[in-house]
Parts: C-alpha cells; structure tokens; sequence
C-alpha cells in the first residue's frame, strides 16, 4: 500500500510526523495476524472484559448536555426544502425493483477487511461496545404488559424527550416510520409506526485530530454510550406497555432519513445528516416502537444553501469521492458518494472521515455559519488551515489547495467486489442473527 503526494507546500511535522507514519505502517504490518481475534466467534468473548477506566475514556467521551433545538429565522437566501427533495413513485419502484442491503451483511469480505484495518481503534472500546449491543438487542425480547395509567400521547412523548435529556442523550425526535428506508433483512421485522431517532455528540477535540486512532475510537465509544442510552429509553416506552426495538450501532435503516424527519438535522453534501449544533460530529440510532408518540417535522436549517456555497468536503476528500451536485438516486435527490472510492480509504486511512473534520458545521455550528453566510457571502472558515488543514497517515499535514494523491494500489481491494451477489442472502432465505452468533463483523 502506498500513497504518493502532489507536489507544492506541504508541511512535516518533524518527529511527530514521522511517528505517525512510522505507527500507521505498523499497525497495518500486523493486521493480518490479529484477524483470528477479530472473528465474531471469537471477539463476542471481549464483552466479558473490563472497560477501560474511566479515567482513560476521558477524551473519547461525548458533553453530557442536550441540545436546545429551534426553528432558525433564516434569511431569504438561505431558505430551501426543510426535507430532502424526493419522488415518491421512483422511491417506490426502486424499493419495489431492488430493496435496500444491509451493507455489512451484503459484503462480509469487505466488512471483514474493514474490521481488521481499524483494529487498533476497535480492540480497546469492544468489551463495552459488545455490552452495549447486547443491551440493545435485549430489548427485542420484552413483551411488555399494557399499563392501566397509560399517558395520553403528548404527555408522553414529553416524559420520552425529558427522560431523554436525563440520561444524557444530545437530542431525540418523533418520526413516521417508512419500510423503504428498512433493509431488505430486517422487513417485517420491526414494531409499529413510529421511530424514535437518538442523537448523542461526539468528542470535539477528539474529532479535531482526524484521521487518527484517536478519533475513530472515539466514533465507536460514542457508539458504545449511545447504544446503552437508547436501551434505556427504549425501557421507559416499555414500563408505559408499549414494544420498542432499539437498534445497534450497524443499523437496520436509512438513520438519516429519520433524523432529518424528526427535525435534527439535513442532510448535508457528505451524505451525513448535518445537525444545528455539530454538523454529523454525533452518532445516531432509532428506536421503532407502536407507542403513538407525537411526531416532529423536518426543518429547514439552511443546509441545502449552505453546502452549495461551501464544498469544502468535496475538494478536500483525499481521493474525490464526493460529488458537487444534487442528484436522483433511487428517488432521492442527493450527493451520492463514490463507495469504491471511499470505503478503501475509510477501512486503510483509520476510519477517513476527513468529509466530516473539515465541515465547517462540525468546527463552528450551523448557526454560526449561516449568521456568517448571510452577513458576508462566505463559508466560515472556508479557506483557512484551522478549517480545512488535516494531517494524513503519510506523515504530512495539508493545507487548504493541497490533499494527498492517493495511488491506485491503495485503492485496489484484492478478492473483493462491491458489485459481487451479496455474501448473505436476505431475511427469510437465512435468520438475521443466527442463534450461533452474529456472522457480521463489528464495525462501525
């Protein structure tokens, strides 16, 4: 594997540059002999481990304050469609013609290459990861009895989000559940109509320091206290005698098309549901349940304008995989990213992710930045190192005009194919969740 540079200004960091080189090629050396330890059978043992202390969890953990969210006053000019653009009848026909996958289940070679790439971030968080993922999965087996005292539905909804902020989730929401955001795996497998979207922030400056062992631990120990967070929301729908499923870190449906339903967020040029106050820095999970909720509505944050007057994701991706247009793809008009593109880089590069460091929702706020849009005609930061400038696995820090050039041989995944017949066929030819295990990988 190798990744060669366009030439120009480029800055190395003197020893810590070479350290970071040094150490990337050092983990990757050894990946292949910590495969065995990786394999589900095997690492579904690490949740009978301790956590890490909670003193060294310190910088992974996400702020314990929930978001006070609102409608935003927009100018004129920043105004667009509170909801992605969609044509229902192509939704339908693509769902009808080719039912969505469940990427991991669909690709488990890759999946397992992924896994074994970021080793060095899963191993530490994956005994409290495992645990999180049990407790969630747990849920999916309480048969709840029907409460005599049972609140009307906007009472209850308000004890769900004020339950939600207790226990230290970020954000939550309300939305119509839709089986054409649910995997071909998981239909008819889920309970009710409505969806529960759980949002929970990920460290600030742990994420500041993408690419890097870092902040993909970081993303997957986020993971790991949204998780146990969501199982306990999910136990208070139950206590009121209402089903509610909460869903792992992998998911079962379009994560995004919720959280942008229920109000949280847009989806933003990287194909990540930017949120008001830290752009996709957060995890999200859902909880399908039948409890008769009030739902919430999409929200018009300015992001459509904002990402057409910025693109920094789309110039400073590391191998381009992000388009600079809106456009159909099965029904819905978005920024399609190019999977073969970035899923090498994401799997080799620790978890990538420079689409999210170098939004500048992420660094500022949506706020801030639309205040500045609309004061200026500019994109905060965009332009400047402190916005746009990442140091990458090669030892060199790249500044805004300057990205790696990724070689070819990087990118090349030998023995996998994306486009292949998928590895595992859908729900009902085999059981989602074997009672052996979990034949999926652990991944993000």
């Amino acid at each position: 594997m190798t990744a060669t540079t366009e030439p120009g200004p480029r800055v190395r960091r003197g020893p810590r540059g070479h350290a970071k080189r040094a150490w990337w090629w050092a983990r990757h050396a050894v990946a292949d002999h910590v495969g065995p330890v990786l394999a589900p059978k095997v690492l579904r043992h690490a949740k009978k481990l301790p956590s890490m202390p909670r003193v060294l969890r310190s910088r992974y953990a996400s702020p314990k304050r929930p978001w006070q969210l609102s409608a935003p006053d927009l100018p004129a000019r920043l105004r667009g469609p509170a909801a992605t653009p969609r044509d229902e009848d192509a939704v339908r026909e693509a769902f009808e013609q080719a039912p969505l996958r469940d990427f991991f289940r669909a690709n488990l070679d890759a999946s397992g290459w992924l896994q074994r790439g970021l080793w060095r971030c899963l191993l530490p968080v994956a005994p409290r990861l495992l645990r999180a993922r049990k407790a969630v999965r747990a849920t999916t087996k309480v048969d709840p009895t029907p409460s005599a005292a049972t609140p009307d539905p906007d009472e209850l909804t308000r004890r769900l989000k004020d339950h939600a902020a207790e226990i230290g989730l970020s954000a939550v929401g309300v939305a119509a559940y839709d089986p054409t955001y649910t995997f071909a795996e998981y239909q008819g497998s889920h309970v009710g109509d409505r969806v529960v979207v759980c949002v929970l922030e990920q460290n600030y400056a742990s994420t500041q320091t993408i690419p890097s062992p870092r902040a993909e631990q970081t993303a997957l120990s986020t993971y790991a206290e949204l998780m146990e967070r969501a199982a306990k929301l999910a136990e208070l729908l139950q206590q009121h005698g209402y089903r509610a499923h909460a869903h792992d870190q992998e998911g079962e449906t379009i994560v995004i098309h919720y959280g942008e339903q229920a109000g949280l967020g847009q989806l933003g040029r990287n194909g990540q549901l930017l949120t008001p106050e830290a752009g996709s820095r957060c995890r999200i999970s859902v909880i399908t349940t039948d409890a008769p909720l009030d739902l919430d509505a999409p929200v018009d944050y300015g992001v459509r304008e904002i990402c057409d007057s910025c693109n920094v994701c789309v110039r400073r991706c590391p191998v381009g995989a992000i388009p600079s247009t809106w456009r159909p793809h099965r029904g819905v008009e978005k920024s399609k990213l190019n999977t073969k593109r970035c899923f090498p880089v994401v799997a080799q590069a620790d978890g990538c992710a420079i689409c999210m460091k170098v939004c500048p929702a992420q660094r500022y706020g949506l706020t801030a930045v639309a205040d500045h849009l609309a004061r200026t005609g500019e994109i905060l930061g965009k332009d400047t190192d402190d916005l746009e400038g990442y140091d990458w696995i090669d030892g060199y820090h790249y500044p805004p005009g300057r990205r790696p050039q990724i070689s070819e041989e990087f990118l090349a995944m030998e023995g996998i194919d994306l486009d292949a017949t998928p590895t595992l066929p859908i729900h009902g030819e085999l059981p989602a969740r074997p009672a052996g295990g979990d034949e999926r990988p652990m991944v993000m």
